[in-house]
């Protein structure tokens, strides 16, 4: 599979600098253990990735990270995403073929972002790994403006908290919250901005 460019911020960020991860490229399309009408892919990079799974733990808030396995994992939507040390991204609970392209797009323009905080700022240190604190949408809550207006794409603030804390959302999808508000609280959703 070539992926192209998603657009957004990563397609100015190739302009300037060349992506480190170019494709990710389908090797196993698998039956989702979770649901039967769902299936599971299995994708390569042909890169090693070990440098990057610490700056993307760091970034994503629910983000889990082994050194034993070198991998790491998190939510993406309602995937749940591995990258793995040696290269390989494993997706889960898609519909199709379609939705395994866009979500591991998402993860090369992911793996990208953490090639250049890598080259700006070198590979995290166990010491900053260890201070990551937790995100929690209950706290997340309490700085949102609890309108419940939907106006983000979310019927309710809780909602969206939630998806904050995931990673899925951005604080500036929220129209009432003034740009400073915004910058705090996504200070809080992301230890590091990549």
């Amino acid at each position: 599979m070539s992926n192209k460019n998603t657009g957004g911020k990563g397609s100015f960020i190739n302009l300037l600098i060349p992506p480190r991860v170019r494709e990710v490229k389908i090797t196993e399309v698998l039956p989702c253990l979770a649901a039967e009408d769902r299936i599971r892919v299995v994708g390569n990079t042909g890169e090693k990735l070990s440098d990057l799974l610490p700056v993307i733990y760091l970034y994503l808030p629910q983000a889990t990270y082994s050194r034993e396995s070198d991998s790491v994992s998190f939510m993406f939507e309602e995937h749940l995403i591995t990258v793995f040390g040696e290269g390989k991204i494993t997706a889960t609970n898609l519909k199709d073929k379609d939705e395994a392209i866009r979500t591991l797009n998402y993860v090369k323009d992911l793996l990208n972002r953490a090639a250049i905080y890598v080259n700006r700022h070198g590979v995290p240190s166990l010491e900053l790994m260890s201070s990551k604190p937790k995100v929690n949408p209950i706290e997340i809550n309490k700085s949102l403006p609890k309108k419940d207006c939907g106006e983000c794409g979310v019927s309710t603030c809780y909602g969206f908290a939630v998806k904050l804390a995931l990673g899925e959302c951005k604080p500036s999808m929220c129209p009432y919250l003034d740009a400073n508000s915004q910058k705090e609280l996504q200070k809080k959703i992301h230890f590091i901005q990549i």
